[in-house]
Parts: C-alpha cells; structure tokens; sequence
C-alpha cells in the first residue's frame, strides 16, 4: 500500500483530507462525525470576536452540483465555540483553528485560543479584509505574534496578482490555502422568480465542482512562486480530484461541498482513493506526485506546430459520439471499419472532441505532409 501520510509543517496527518471552514464543521457535533468518517484533520468553522448575524436560509445547491451560500463566518460566539474546539481536541485528531478577519480580532483570538485550546495551527482568512499586500501582512503578523503554532493564509480567488500576493506574504506565513469561494453569484428558480438565499437579491459565494479548474490553477500558482505549503481547496468530492490539486502543488487538500452534500464518510473515502491511485499507478507515497503537473508542462510542446486530430484505432470502437461535436466537421463514420476517421482538410486541431470519447482514442498529433 503506497504511503498517504503528511507532514504539513510539523502538523502530522494520517491522510491528506482535511476540512474547509464551512456548516460541515459548525459544531464539535459535525466535527467529531469528520473524525469518524476519517478525515486527516479538522480545521474548524471560521470564528471572529462576535457572532455572525446570518438571516437563514444561507445554502443552497445550484448549477453544475455546486453550493451557493450567504453565510459569513461562525454564528457561535467564540467564548461558547471554546467547549467545541476542545471535545475535537481530546480526540488527538489535528486540529487547525479558522480565524477571522482583522489585525485586531487575530491578535485577541489568537491570544485566547492558544492559552486555551494550544491547536496544532490555525489559518485566517482573508475574504472580508481587501486584498492589499501591506495590511494583509499586518493581519497575518498580528496573529503570528500571539501563536507559536504553524498560520495558514487562506487566498481568495478574487484577489488580484495572487501571485504577488504568495510571494510577499510567504516571508510571513507557514503555508497557504487556495481557495475559497467565488463570488459574489447569483441563480434563482426560474418557475418562482425568487432566490432561495436570504441576502441581497438573493447573491451568494459559489462553491463545488464548478470552482475546481478555478482553485487548480490558483495553486499551481501559489506552489510555483514560493515554497512554502499549500492546501488545495476547492470542489474536491474524489481521490482524483484530489490527486490532480496535488499534482499541481498542494501538500494537503480541504473539502466542504461534498461534505454537505454526500455526508462525513466522504473524507475517508476520498483518502482511501488517494491510496488506490497511487497503488494503481505504482506511485510509493504522495511526495512521488507534488508538482508532477508543473514538471509535465515543462516537457510539453507549444507553439504554432499546425496540430491535427488523430483516431487511434485500436481504442476506437466506432460509438460516434465525438462526430457532432466537432464545429468543422472534420470527423466522419467510416462504414465499412465502423471507426471514425479524420477529414484532416476540416481540423484546425482546436481538441475539444477528445473529451467526448469514452475510450480516450482521440490525441492530438503534429502535422505531417501526408495529412
């Protein structure tokens, strides 16, 4: 069995699947259910100096199994929150404390839930504080002056030049989280003309899988400009998803989504098909994938080259379910072979019917005279 074990700056994980801040982990309740379902770590709900005054309803699924929500941060109060966070600590499962927002309210949280809870690290977020590099490394100094344990920073993916943003504030913090959610956004249903959130016109902060390319790209980033680490946020409800935030430079993963729509064991099976994947594909422990897609990109062809489709026919069984979706018809049913083949006269080599085929038959290929 390949080893699923990290060490994510002295924090030690049995697996590599923690939780994001969100309703998932409100309570030590949905916490130790986490713990249960085998999650690697806790990072609990975002907490700040005074409750969060949320008008319910705050969550909702919406297009392409994603959740929009209007919450804000912890409707506990932090002096309550304290009998949460210390039940998750007598499990001995790691626990990262999320804090929010100012360079005053981390500096007194910081203060109190390291004297009273001592967690194995904290991250803080940074969605309500601008994106200013100087006074984002206030806020991050505020807290790093009242805690000895490992800070993590969580990125918006609304900040502007991110990675600038990484490159400076990686002087000051241990690691990094990418993303959080994006938005605002707005969906409604279309039969009853209303929003099924309670805020401003019904606008809310998009989470799931339709921000995953969005969270991927972000940590190739982050993991490119700096080296400290990074956990992938964002989408993640398998192995492979969380395989591929790995291969593009995190250390770690969160999940919150898929946690709310599929329940607490989604963690420990998304950790178990971490393990299969690396078995599968002969890999000894996850160190063997960090950052395998930037080193992959490096070896990649680009420029002009004139590319072309090419069917590979021994993997194509002839479903013709890529035809259609070529926009300049150069792909055709051969009858007699009952395969598709190739007008290469019609192929500008854009790609896109490579998605389409269940057999993966579709690659793209150089130019040469005879096409």
């Amino acid at each position: 069995m390949s080893g699923i074990k990290v060490d994510l700056c002295g924090i030690k994980l049995a697996n590599p699947v923690l939780t994001a801040p969100g309703p998932n982990v409100r309570t030590s309740m949905q916490m130790l259910e986490a713990v249960k379902g085998g999650v690697g770590g806790i990072v609990s709900k975002t907490i700040s100096t005074h409750p969060a005054k949320d008008i319910k309803p705050t969550i909702t699924r919406t297009f392409f199994h994603g959740v929009m929500n209007c919450e804000t941060w912890s409707e506990i109060s932090y002096q309550d929150f304290l009998a949460d966070l210390e039940a998750v600590k007598k499990t001995g499962i790691p626990l990262i404390v999320s804090l929010g927002y100012s360079a005053q309210q981390l500096s007194i949280l910081g203060e109190i839930i390291e004297k009273e809870i001592d967690p194995h690290g904290y991250e803080f977020s940074t969605h309500y504080v601008g994106k200013e590099i100087e006074p984002l490394k206030q806020i991050a100094l505020s807290l790093k002056g009242k805690v000895d344990k490992p800070v993590f920073m969580k990125i918006s993916p609304n900040s502007p030049n991110i990675e600038n943003i990484a490159r400076h504030l990686s002087e000051i913090v241990d690691g990094f989280v990418a993303i959080n959610s994006f938005g605002p956004v707005l969906d409604f249903d279309v039969e009853a003309i209303d929003s099924p959130l309670s805020s401003d016109f019904g606008q809310g902060w998009l989470s799931g899988p339709p921000i995953m390319p969005l969270g991927l790209r972000i940590v190739y980033q982050i993991a490119g400009i700096q080296n400290k680490p990074v956990i992938g946020v964002g989408g993640i409800s398998s192995g492979s998803d969380a395989v591929k935030y790995m291969m593009c430079g995190a250390k770690a993963v969160g999940i919150c989504s898929a946690a709310l729509t599929h329940g607490p064991d989604i963690y420990g099976k998304v950790s178990r098909q971490i393990e299969q994947w690396l078995d599968q594909h002969n890999y000894i422990e996850l160190s063997d994938i960090y950052g395998l897609y930037a080193e992959k990109t490096t070896q990649r062809i680009t420029g002009s080259y004139n590319p072309v489709i090419n069917v590979n026919d021994k993997l194509c069984v002839g479903c013709g379910n890529c035809i259609s979706k070529c926009p300049n018809h150069a792909l055709f049913m051969d009858e007699q072979k009952k395969q598709v083949q190739v007008n290469a006269d019609n192929c500008i080599g854009c790609g896109f019917c490579r998605g389409f085929c269940p057999q993966q038959a579709l690659t793209i290929k150089r130019r040469t005279g005879s096409d």
